[in-house]
């Protein structure tokens, strides 16, 4: 699940304050970096938040919306030299913001190192790697959000946060409804199975986007399980009550049943053992600020988090052990969203930048050092509002037009009608 609250600032847009891979410590600093250049620029004291903004950078160098920011308010502040230098660290970093839209960036129009970051900019855009589609299913009024896919019967399950529903999809084309109707499921996020206790397990949250959403059910979250024999709902356990906001958005089932589930809105990653009467709070982090996809490798948790890049949790003790991990240079891991295992570290989609994008990330055998970013497709043709991942015969399988993007509760009680789309990676 995507945060809804990212905005640039500047003529369209208000930077989202990000912590990427650094100590918890950090991230503590940033409300007030945030409040003091938003502040600065609305008064437009440009150059209160150009430092405002630097502090920031240092904290988190490879944020493009605070390159985007912090180029900005140079240019309002004439050093311009220095403003091009900071475009050119933005797009070293294989992404692009609207650079040639933005007025702040007047000062600099019509130059020829401008019109080279406008290149370098443009050549980001264009597309790379490969995506072949594998379904598409046409006349969609929800939101796709989760999948899972069942390699002894080739069904594939989808998680529609909308119409607070499972669909599965067989392995002859065949879409039914397969959490019954007469449920009372929250919008359905994330999706994962269980085979060896027949079970699929749905990540369930309330949110303003699910159909029939009242205020009264705001921040209510829970897992539900489903047989894979009957599709009978077997059981929902609540996240526990605590006066937070939860959003529960995606999970995984370890070897022995357990559940870990992240919440994006508390954020905590909760876990649930096997029989259990109700989950329990695994790790609640300084650093964390909107988790979604997790994937375990060994006895380590690797967790994306929106806002703060990536994280390894080692479960090897009774005390879980948090690190931060730094991308490598010139790579953001900004933006991550769903994971899933790749032999050599993880595949991810990473809907928080422009454009979206699915990449492989390398990781060192210890899980302890990011070694590189691959971006396997990016700004292909339908290649946008990008959902959850998982794996389809060993190839990272990923939602696009989910239904995020075209869906304004507060203008319509629906989403319209559109068509999602299933695609494979092609791998090097």
């Amino acid at each position: 699940m995507r945060p809804a609250c990212f905005r640039l600032l500047s003529a369209s847009l208000l930077l989202p304050l990000s912590s990427f891979a650094q100590p918890a410590a950090d991230s503590a600093a940033h409300p007030a970096l945030r409040r003091t250049a938003e502040a600065a620029y609305q008064k437009k004291d440009f150059a209160a938040a150009r430092d405002a903004f630097a502090a920031a950078l240092a904290l988190r160098p490879d944020s493009p919306r605070y390159l985007h920011n912090l180029a900005a308010t140079q240019a309002l502040t004439d050093r311009p030299d220095e403003a091009l230098a900071t475009l050119r660290r933005l797009a070293a970093l294989g992404v692009a913001t609207a650079v040639e839209r933005d007025p702040d960036f007047a000062s600099l129009q019509g130059t020829p190192a401008f019109n080279a970051v406008r290149t370098a900019l443009a050549a980001n855009r264009e597309p790379q790697g490969q995506a072949d589609l594998l379904v598409e299913l046409p006349g969609r009024a929800g939101i796709i959000e989760g999948l899972a896919f069942r390699d002894r019967t080739g069904d594939i399950f989808l998680g529609d946060v909308h119409q607070r529903c499972i669909w599965r999809r067989d392995r002859d084309g065949r879409v039914t409804r397969y959490s019954a109707e007469d449920e009372e499921l929250l919008g359905v996020f994330g999706l994962a199975l269980d085979e060896s206790r027949q079970t699929l397990w749905a990540a369930t949250a309330a949110v303003p986007e699910m159909s029939g959403f009242t205020k009264d059910q705001k921040g209510h979250a829970a897992l539900a399980a489903f047989s894979l024999v009957t599709g009978e709902l077997r059981r929902v356990v609540d996240v526990p009550a605590d006066g937070r906001d939860h959003v529960l958005g995606d999970l995984l089932v370890a070897p022995d049943g357990t559940i870990y589930a992240t919440d994006s809105s508390a954020p905590i990653i909760w876990r649930y053992l096997p029989g259990a009467e109700e989950m329990d709070k695994l790790v609640e982090y300084p650093g964390f600020v909107s988790l979604q996809g997790l994937v375990l490798t060994h006895r380590t948790l690797l967790v994306a988090d929106y806002a703060n890049g990536l994280f390894a949790i080692d479960l090897s003790d009774s005390a879980p052990v948090v690190r931060a991990l730094a991308p490598p240079p010139h790579a953001t891991l900004l933006g991550l969203d769903g994971l899933a295992p790749a032999p050599d570290g993880l595949f991810a989609v990473q809907n928080g930048v422009s454009p979206q994008r699915l990449v492989r990330i390398a990781l060192t055998p210890d899980l302890a050092t990011v070694t590189g970013v691959t971006v396997l497709a990016a700004a292909l043709p339908h290649l946008d509002d990008l959902a959850l991942v998982t794996l389809v015969n060993g190839r990272p399988t990923f939602i696009a037009n989910a239904g995020w993007d075209q869906f304004d509760p507060a203008k319509s009680p629906r989403p319209p009608a559109h068509t999602v789309r299933i695609f494979q990676a092609a791998l090097p």
